[in-house]
């Protein structure tokens, strides 16, 4: 009898491996190929062995170890790789558990995950990933109407400095990592340098719900998308809603009239996403869904503090509930609706 031979469903490609399949939670690639962890590195220091006389023996070759510097270790080829030690202040984002969290954004979502067609690539041994996740069954239409492209989730990552984080979700067709996008549009898009303030959990997330708003409300998207908001107009809409102060106070034309903090927040986010999404009505919205979303988020003001988006002792889930009737109220305001009825951005 003949055994079976059966196709490597693996890939060679260029510096890299390729895996296509059909199954988000499928991470066969990166837990047989790739598990990657940060191991101390050692400088190999020579001092010289001397006679009575102080001739040179030879050099006696001792260890000491390179503080604030790890190596990478790719604990599954065993292999050390080759490329630059990493600083103490490099936020090292593993694929794996990456892969894993978007798997569960995804779970967890509204989004047709049943037929999904999946493209995991690894480069150089390990150092950078790229994960396509496309929605069969999501189809938008592009160039007003011509053209039907699917729906899809990119990711980027590395883990030696050599790639940014990146997160694009919408209806494309090709893409590159220079943040542009050919044969479609985005929902969603941001880039991120891997410091201690990256949270990949929220840029997976704000990618799932961009694409989600975009499948379900894209005529709205794209409205919000095409309108200009600069962060001027954003701040005035601000401060006539959702930081609006209704103290007596306040009432009485004394005082601070808005919510500061809250107004610092949603400011900063907003110069968060617009250097992606450019000043939009999109990018404002993104911003507030981000805060109401997010009820537990820390992040530095301009001042270089840090602050937290949560109240002490307050419940998630009621934080949520409340920060959606707020945005709501945004939404529906003459502030906002003066801006989506104008011009082109």
């Amino acid at each position: 009898m003949l055994d079976i031979v059966q196709e490597n469903p693996v890939k060679e490609i260029s510096h890299g491996l390729e895996y296509t399949h059909k199954n988000i939670s499928d991470l066969s690639l990166y837990e047989e190929r790739c598990k990657i962890k940060l191991i101390p590195v050692d400088a190999l220091v020579g001092t010289p062995d001397l006679t009575p006389t102080g001739e040179v023996i030879r050099d006696i070759i001792e260890p000491r170890r390179l503080e604030g510097f790890s190596a990478l270790y790719n604990t599954a080829t065993d292999q050390l790789l080759p490329t630059r030690p990493v600083g103490s202040t490099y936020k090292m984002v593993d694929h794996l558990g990456l892969f894993h969290d978007q798997n569960i954004a995804l779970l967890e979502s509204d989004l047709p995950i049943g037929d999904v067609t999946v493209i995991d690539r690894l480069f150089e041994g390990g150092l950078r990933a790229h994960r396509t996740v496309i929605f069969n069954e999501l189809q938008s239409p592009i160039e007003h109407g011509r053209d039907l492209v699917r729906c899809r989730m990119d990711i980027f990552n590395s883990v030696d400095q050599s790639w940014s984080f990146q997160v694009f979700s919408g209806a494309y067709r090709d893409l590159c990592r220079n943040t542009l996008v050919f044969g479609g549009e985005k929902a969603y898009h941001q880039k991120r340098k891997h410091t201690s303030g990256l949270d990949t959990d929220a840029l997976l997330s704000n990618a799932k719900m961009g694409l989600e708003f975009w499948t379900n409300n894209r005529d709205q998207m794209m409205a919000w998308r095409d309108r200009s908001c600069t962060i001027d107009q954003f701040s005035d809409i601000l401060a006539a809603t959702i930081c609006k102060k209704n103290t007596e106070t306040a009432k009485a034309g004394h005082g601070s009239q808005v919510n500061e903090k809250l107004m610092s927040y949603l400011l900063h986010r907003f110069k968060d996403e617009r250097r992606e999404l450019k000043e939009t009505l999109w990018t404002a919205y993104n911003a507030l869904t981000h805060w109401s979303t997010h009820t537990d988020q820390t992040w530095t003001g301009e001042d270089g503090k840090e602050r937290k988006t949560s109240t002490k002792g307050a419940k998630a889930f009621n934080v949520e509930r409340d920060r959606e009737t707020a945005i709501r109220g945004v939404l529906a305001s003459p502030e906002w609706t003066a801006l989506e009825l104008g011009g082109n951005a």
